[in-house]
């Protein structure tokens, strides 16, 4: 038969076979090459030319395999073992046909990844990207000329209404990447790029710029200027006119106006401004050349004194150095000129904020307000909202922050952070996912070290903290890291093995009370506005049982009033709830039992997995007697992906009543389960990573 014949001759000429080793190397180059394209940032028709290459090359292959055999004389035809007639010749094209049609749907699912990729939302309308423009002159004391130029036009396109704008640090990040314009386009989700460069010969200048269209790559504008040495800033102010025409043509140039109009001015900004980022940028404050940039800014109000943005920005320097007294002249002086301006109020929130004023979120909201792509303002105002626990609030601000600024870690790691507080672990690893699609190195690694712990996930957390430190092993920082992460284990040994001499958080961690009251009383003296210090050593005091002195040392930090009234950081609610637990232990429960009523009556109580709410719900609901109501919150707070600081659990004052009930050593037991499965698991885990302590 017909059949019979046919796979008799598909047995002989090892067909079957070579379809089966075909397809699975399809399949696997295939996914590999979607995966080179991703992490490389290739052009997406490179993995959709792969695919097809594949698909059409297998009705080739199958026929070579038909025709052809491999022999020890090497390759030779096939010698015909049974007759063919024409119902085999129909059944070899049916065969054929249905196994490329087999081949296309076994690689579809790439296909559609692919597909997904390039069907990916479009850049939002009207958006751009300024990146800093190339300096080619000769004197590398200009180059501040080209940085500042285009760090002045990304701030006056921002304040054109209309116009979205991605944040300095992505556009810096892109231009690092050195990436082809289309990609570049993608990765910071705008429809235009505008770059160029900048020469300065003798006291000439020339400046060549090009708008270019992220889809195509192609140039809309480019054009060349020459001008004389002080008219960079009329030159500033044509390039964004000529900008707004090709983007916006009816949009109001109103709001986009230089910070100042003094040629010498605007030039001393550009160097102070230079300074400053590059300070900013640090993890160490470089105080001589911030005071060189305060500098600067000082000089450049002399010759403007009528410039809203200077004063805003010498104020911004001086709350960086800490010097708010200094500040405060120079914020209200740019409020008087132009309180319209999106980074005035952007820095008289941060002055209220560093002050503990409730204004501040006022500030912040107006900011945001005024410019919509101001991505610090962005984040201000969601962290100042996180704090005051309106936690649905402050994501989508996070988030609109990390729109316009997607190729910045730190945006990255303020959402991940909210996301990881409020148990929300997908969301979670989702970021993660995206993090290491898109960075790599030391500071990342150490970033998704952190938001696996928010997860709960504290074996994969050692892992990339280590793949951190193997990258960076002389920074500190990743040992003093993976130290907590063990404390977390309750792996007290290994934390001594890697910082013998432990700092006042690790003690804190590994619960030596008496350890914690000795350091935290010298660091009192040595680092006398650090009131994390104080609230550690105030929790050692309760611990131990010496409530007038833990209520001594909170008397200085500004509680209650601070999170009553503006809280700065997370640690400002512990300080709070371990105030209440001192003033109740020091015989005064009727002032714990008013600040413990206030907290639980306020209306921001969010429903999270999270550990903190629910601990802290339970152990004020304990101080007022209501016991049943306790132990159900520390029921809840089981759910946590997060593992609760054992301190807060263990030692807390108001749990001690509770050492004997069920629920409540039920909850103890089961995070201490949860901490032991996790030391388990750690060495596989670390195998899996190919990394070791």
């Amino acid at each position: 038969m017909a059949g019979s014949s046919l796979f008799s001759e598909l047995r002989k000429r090892k067909v079957v076979q070579a379809a089966a080793i075909y397809g699975a190397v399809a399949w696997g180059v295939t996914e590999v090459v979607v995966t080179i394209v991703d992490q490389l940032f290739l052009p997406r028709w490179v993995s959709a030319l792969a695919v097809l290459g594949f698909v059409v090359g297998f009705p080739v292959a199958m026929f070579l395999a038909w025709t052809f055999d491999f022999t020890a004389e090497g390759i030779q035809r096939t010698a015909v073992g049974s007759r063919r007639g024409r119902a085999s010749i129909v059944l070899s094209m049916v065969l054929l046909v249905a196994g490329t049609a087999g081949l296309f749907f076994l690689i579809r699912p790439a296909m559609q990844a692919d597909e997904a990729a390039i069907a990916s939302p479009k850049a939002p309308p009207n958006s751009i990207a300024v990146l800093p423009f190339d300096y080619a002159g000769q004197n590398p004391d200009d180059a501040y000329l080209s940085q500042g130029l285009s760090d002045e036009l990304r701030d006056q396109l921002g304040r054109v209404a209309g116009l979205q704008i991605a944040a300095r640090s992505s556009s810096v990040a892109a231009r690092a990447l050195a990436i082809d314009a289309r990609t570049g386009a993608e990765r910071l989700g705008v429809e235009k790029l505008l770059e160029g460069s900048l020469r300065r010969q003798g006291r000439a200048l020339r400046v060549s710029v090009q708008l270019v269209d992220g889809a195509t790559g192609l140039a809309i504008w480019t054009d060349s200027f020459d001008r004389g040495p002080n008219e960079l800033l009329s030159l500033q102010q044509e390039i964004v006119q000529r900008v707004v025409e090709h983007m916006l043509p009816d949009a109001d140039l109103a709001q986009a106006k230089p910070a100042t109009r003094n040629a010498t001015a605007n030039e001393l900004m550009l160097i102070a401004r230079q300074y400053e980022q590059q300070v900013r940028a640090r993890e160490e404050v470089d105080t001589s050349r911030l005071l060189q940039a305060i500098e600067l800014y000082r000089r450049a109000i002399e010759l403007d004194p009528d410039s809203a943005l200077a004063h805003s920005r010498l104020a911004g320097a001086l709350l960086f150095l800490g010097d708010l007294e200094a500040a405060e002249a120079h914020i209200f002086k740019a409020l008087s000129l132009d309180p319209e301006l999106s980074e005035v109020q952007h820095t008289r929130g941060l002055y209220f904020y560093a002050r503990g004023n409730p204004d501040a979120l006022a500030a912040f909201k107006r900011a945001v307000e005024l410019n919509p792509n101001n991505a610090d303002a962005l984040e201000s105002y969601g962290y100042a909202l996180w704090l005051h626990r309106y936690e649905d609030e402050a994501a989508p601000l996070f988030e609109r922050a990390l729109q316009l600024d997607r190729l910045s870690l730190p945006r990255y790691g303020a959402l991940g952070e909210l996301f990881g507080k409020q148990g929300k672990t997908e969301e979670v690893h989702e970021l993660i996912g995206r993090i290491e699609g898109l960075f790599d190195g030391a500071e990342a690694w150490r970033l998704i070290s952190r938001l696996y712990e928010l997860t709960g996930d504290v074996d994969r957390a050692i892992a990339w903290g280590l793949r951190a430190r193997d990258l960076e092993p002389g920074n500190p920082d990743h040992v003093e890291w993976l130290a907590e992460l063990y404390a977390e284990l309750g792996d007290f040994e290994t934390v001594l093995s890697l910082v013998p001499q432990p700092g006042l958080g690790l003690l804190y961690l590994m619960r030596r009370y008496d350890e914690v009251i000795e350091l935290g009383e010298e660091l009192m003296i040595d680092r006398p506005d650090d009131v994390e210090v104080r609230y550690l050593l105030a929790f050692a005091h309760n611990a131990t049982g010496r409530y007038e002195s833990a209520v001594w040392v909170l008397s200085s930090t500004g509680q209650p009033g601070i999170v009553m009234e503006m809280p700065r950081m997370g640690e400002d609610w512990q300080g709070f709830f371990t105030l209440i637990n001192a003033v109740n232990g020091a015989g005064d429960p009727d002032l714990a039992a008013s600040l413990a009523g206030w907290w639980l009556n306020e209306p921001r109580h969010h429903e999270n997995a999270d550990w903190f709410v629910e601990v802290q719900m339970a152990c004020m609901l304990g101080l007022l007697g209501r016991d049943a109501e306790a132990m159900q919150k520390l029921e809840q707070a089981r759910r946590s992906p997060r593992l609760p600081v054992q301190p807060v659990l263990k030692d807390s004052p108001c749990f001690q009543r509770f050492q004997n009930l069920p629920e409540y050593r039920a909850t103890v037991e089961h995070f201490d389960a949860r901490r032991a499965a996790l030391r388990q698991q750690l060495p596989l885990t670390l195998a899996e990573f190919g990394v070791e302590l």
